[in-house]
């Protein structure tokens, strides 16, 4: 029996679109307004915003964002697309979902934190919470982490530990994304951690896609912030990027059996697709 936090989700008719990292109503998010996410929205048949979309335990920021976060679904059934939601490390508990399968498990999609053991292994207070996150682990033996739902278990505690990001952009003007970047690259630890994560990645993400998912072609995830396509081992590896500063946004469009990744860029006030990063044929269709 599958887990309430998994599912294997249904054909529909029309283009299935993946996002990740809207991080709406974080002062870096790069989203001024729902409105502007419509071209990415219409004609969709169904949309999967994988984890972070809500800043759901940020305080400055909560309000808004659960605003936002409302008007997007509104703006879905405006639009006729099935909207739904993953969980991510800054929305642990809004929803109910961990990770979908799609194509009778072909495609699988979660946000990528999963095997992460630190979550964020790049956050400024890891070396205080590290203790905190080393004991939730060691709770449980490894027969008990071979299964999934005790793995994602473990990654919703450790989330938990973390406390939530409060990082202040203080605007948009050019000074103050220069003050967030000197903030964002301190303590100097920082960007070495962030290296080392994205050159694990992939290795990473096969290691959980043999143990868990190995009849998946294709893996989606968010989480890191950086936009890539990695091929291994037959399985297409595709981050989606964040719709924050210093980071590309990317967009999964799965139609008539063919995926396609695209950049996005933000034109006249309206997220589009920009460029695109790759195409994989499935067998079958959404």
């Amino acid at each position: 029996m599958m887990s309430a936090l998994f599912a294997q989700l249904p054909p529909v008719c029309g283009p299935v679109r993946i996002l990740s990292d809207l991080h709406l109503g974080h002062d870096m998010s790069t989203v001024r307004s729902v409105a502007s996410l419509r071209p990415l929205i219409a004609g969709a048949a169904r949309v999967i915003f994988n984890g972070d979309t809500l800043q759901e335990r940020a305080e400055p920021f909560e309000e808004r964002s659960r605003a936002m976060v409302v008007e997007l679904q509104e703006m879905c059934q405006e639009e006729g697309a099935e909207a739904v939601f993953l969980r991510g490390n800054h929305d642990p508990t809004a929803w109910p979902l961990e990770l979908v399968d799609l194509l009778e498990g072909q495609v699988t999609v979660t946000h990528g934190d999963v095997w992460l053991r630190l979550v964020s292994p790049w956050s400024r207070e890891i070396q205080q919470y590290r203790p905190i996150m080393e004991a939730i682990h060691a709770e449980y033996d490894g027969a008990a982490r071979r299964d999934m739902a005790v793995r994602f278990e473990i990654l919703r505690r450790c989330r938990l530990a973390l406390p939530p990001s409060e990082t202040r952009q203080r605007g948009h003007s050019l000074a103050a994304r220069t003050g967030l970047f000197f903030r964002e690259i301190w303590p100097p630890r920082r960007p070495w951690q962030v290296l080392k994560v994205y050159a694990q990645l992939p290795a990473l993400a096969m290691e959980f896609v043999k143990e868990f998912r190995p009849r998946s072609q294709v893996l989606l995830f968010g989480h890191t912030h950086r936009a890539k396509v990695w091929r291994r081992g037959g399985c297409l590896l595709v981050n989606t990027g964040a719709f924050v500063t210093f980071a590309q946004p990317a967009m999964v469009e799965i139609d008539q059996g063919i995926l396609t990744a695209w950049h996005l860029a933000e034109k006249a006030g309206a997220w589009q697709k920009q460029r695109v990063m790759t195409t994989w044929k499935l067998p079958g269709s959404l």
